[in-house]
């Protein structure tokens, strides 16, 4: 159970330790409190508690399903799936897009005799899904947390990741045509779904609910206040998608807090931290992304930088790259490698180079476009 946990885990234990090796050094004081940013921790933990409702509720498996429909080619099946992850990132995470359109993904495209499309389907729609996610403030975790740091408008902050997006779209849609185009004829069975009462209360409160979590991100309301709600609307409508929740991501922010603050109370060390990555935020977001993943670099380097717009920006395409760049891709992964006869290494392969192309034309619009920090 504990190697289970650690292996689904492994960025939330590999910052624990860390976190607990700092205390040697910063001993545990009531100052640790105001290292955390519970606002931040309060949304990502609304956000989880909404989306896996829709999630229990069905909602998104219609919507998904109904989608498919209109597919009729395996390239047109192809598009919409890759497409409809990079739309419904932009407001559901990168994590919920994947998880939610994959597994139809790989039913449908199997279902069709297409199990040849399987990798690169599932490799674009990752990218879609990591890249679509980084137009809104509320689209990643990374996203949530800077643009709470920052206090910039919502606003400034799609202005800033629109040109990415746009380019972002094209990329795609090129990559698109590269897919191959033979008929399908199977539908899902989701598309004959049909909701009772109970479901149908759910999906509202959970709309609701979730307006009112992107009116928080917006500093329109109390994040407290809406935890409360969010809390008594489940226990009451659906107590099973609190089980479901995955509360690991948000006690990782919280660990991670403790760690970055124990770091700037070591006066050298964080010094000579800030001088480094100062004037060079972008790409040092963009390479320790490659390793730690995104969300990590991001929480770590935003505590030796005012710069959140060079982090913005490099933790979002810093996302590609490697298949940990972003803790996303790895869900997607782990889907494949549950199919019969899953190529492992072929997937990574391709995974790595369509990443990395991706990632090289947008690191050069970046720099084009902001310059080279």
């Amino acid at each position: 159970m504990i190697t289970h946990f650690v292996k689904a885990n492994p960025v939330f234990v590999i910052a624990g330790i860390a976190a607990l090796l700092s205390m040697l050094f910063v001993p545990p004081n009531p100052g640790y409190f105001s290292y955390i940013d519970w606002r931040t921790v309060g949304l990502l933990t609304c956000q989880l508690i909404i989306i896996q409702g829709l999630m229990e509720s069905g909602a998104i498996k219609l919507i998904s399903s109904r989608i498919v429909l209109k597919a009729h080619t395996t390239r047109s099946l192809s598009a919409v799936m890759i497409f409809t992850c990079f739309f419904v990132s932009m407001l559901v995470t990168n994590d919920v897009s994947l998880i939610s359109f994959v597994p139809l993904t790989i039913l449908m495209l199997s279902s069709a005799g297409a199990k040849d499309l399987l990798i690169p389907v599932v490799v674009l729609e990752t990218v879609a899904a990591n890249l679509g996610s980084m137009l809104m403030p509320f689209g990643n975790p990374q996203n949530l947390y800077l643009f709470n740091l920052s206090g910039m408008s919502g606003i400034s902050f799609i202005k800033i990741m629109l040109p990415f997006a746009l380019i972002s779209f094209v990329l795609i849609l090129f990559s698109c045509l590269f897919l191959p185009k033979r008929d399908i004829k199977q539908k899902p069975d989701g598309a004959k779904m049909f909701f009772g009462k109970g479901e149908k209360v759910e999906i509202a409160g959970s709309l609701f609910l979730f307006l009112l979590c992107i009116l928080a991100v917006f500093h329109i309301g109390n994040v407290f206040t809406l935890l409360v709600l969010c809390i008594i609307f489940f226990l009451i409508a659906d107590r099973k998608a609190f089980r479901k929740v995955n509360y690991v991501l948000p006690l990782t922010f919280i660990v991670f807090f403790i760690l970055t603050g124990n770091i700037q109370a070591l006066p050298g060390f964080s010094e000579a931290l800030s001088n480094f990555i100062g004037g060079h935020e972008m790409i040092t977001a963009v390479l320790a992304s490659q390793v730690i993943s995104n969300v990590p670099a991001a929480m770590l380097l935003s505590s030796f930088t005012g710069d959140y717009h060079a982090l913005i920006v490099g933790t979002d395409i810093g996302g590609l790259g490697t298949l940990v760049a972003s803790m996303a891709s790895l869900i997607s992964f782990q889907f494949y490698c549950g199919v019969e006869g899953a190529k492992r290494g072929k997937y990574i392969l391709e995974f790595t180079v369509v990443n990395i192309s991706f990632l090289a034309v947008l690191l050069i619009s970046a720099i084009f476009f902001h310059g080279t920090s």
